[in-house]
């Protein structure tokens, strides 16, 4: 790590780290400078643009901090030092973010502890074989805003984590996930208006199982929980591909799929979500 005054700094900061301290000074004094030493060392470490290191260097100054008793402290450099790892060490970054939300887990700051857990998720989702792991930091992310009566971010947590379930085929997680971002949405007047796309995405989960019986059954039971529902673009789509699907029908298919897209566009995982029923329809499943 060489570089005008960084290597010093470091070798100063190693140098106070392990020592004992004097006559006229706490044991934890060497450790207290070597932290704000290591700090020093790392800001000038991204000056120059050098994160990885500076990441580096604030962990340990994260592990000095949790020996003297700054946990406070460490939780805010593990994150610090995530910061510095996300563009070039995702890996290490979820490990900082990790190490962060367990100390704020740990002081009953579960707030803080779920913007972790969500900051790690988004690092899981941009890597194809981390998607389980993401699904389970949002849903926890969720768990605990939902504790802290953070309403919306945990339904945006949920909403990601449904989306996750669905790039994984595990469709009935994504209705749970689907259904529950619903009931939170039809209490308040400023989100009511999303739940005919909520309803629409869990309805298709159930096609995607496939199972026309329960998606039968759930359009029934959202009809019931908002009146205006059966009324909506998304219902009439929904109830019209499940007829298809109910009588083996792709050319039906097809066409609702068209109009639909028409209106509004359909791409990314619900792209994904109507290809997969499309295959079981073509396939000739039984859907009963």
């Amino acid at each position: 790590m060489a570089g005008s005054g960084v290597e010093d700094l470091l070798k100063r900061a190693e140098k106070k780290a392990t020592s004992s301290g004097g006559w006229f000074s706490s044991k934890n004094s060497g450790k207290e400078e070597a932290v704000e030493l290591y700090k020093e060392a790392a800001n000038k470490l991204r000056v120059e643009n050098r994160m990885e290191e500076s990441g580096q260097v604030l962990v340990k100054a994260a592990e000095l901090e949790i020996q003297i008793g700054e946990k406070d402290f460490a939780a805010n450099t593990y994150y610090e030092a995530s910061k510095c790892f996300r563009m070039s060490r995702p890996d290490q970054a979820v490990m900082a973010l990790g190490r962060c939300a367990d100390i704020l887990v740990e002081r009953g700051r579960f707030r803080q502890a779920a913007d972790r857990q969500k900051n790690m998720a988004e690092l899981y989702r941009e890597d194809p074989n981390r998607l389980d792991q993401g699904l389970a930091a949002y849903e926890r992310a969720a768990t605990w805003y939902l504790q802290e009566g953070a309403t919306a971010t945990a339904s945006a947590c949920q909403r990601e984590a449904a989306q996750l379930a669905i790039q994984l085929q595990q469709y009935p997680r994504a209705i749970e996930l689907w259904e529950a971002v619903a009931a939170a949405s039809l209490n308040s007047n400023l989100t009511k208006y999303s739940v005919k796309e909520y309803y629409l995405n869990a309805g298709l989960c159930y096609l995607a199982i496939p199972d026309v019986g329960a998606a039968t059954r759930a359009m029934a039971f959202y009809a019931q929980q908002d009146p205006g529902f059966p009324s909506t673009t998304e219902a009439q789509f929904l109830h019209g591909v499940l007829e298809s699907c109910e009588h083996s029908d792709l050319d039906s298919f097809d066409a609702k799929v068209r109009d639909f897209d028409r209106m509004k566009p359909v791409t990314g995982w619900r792209a994904t979500l109507l290809h997969t029923i499309r295959t079981q329809l073509a396939d000739g499943p039984d859907l009963s």
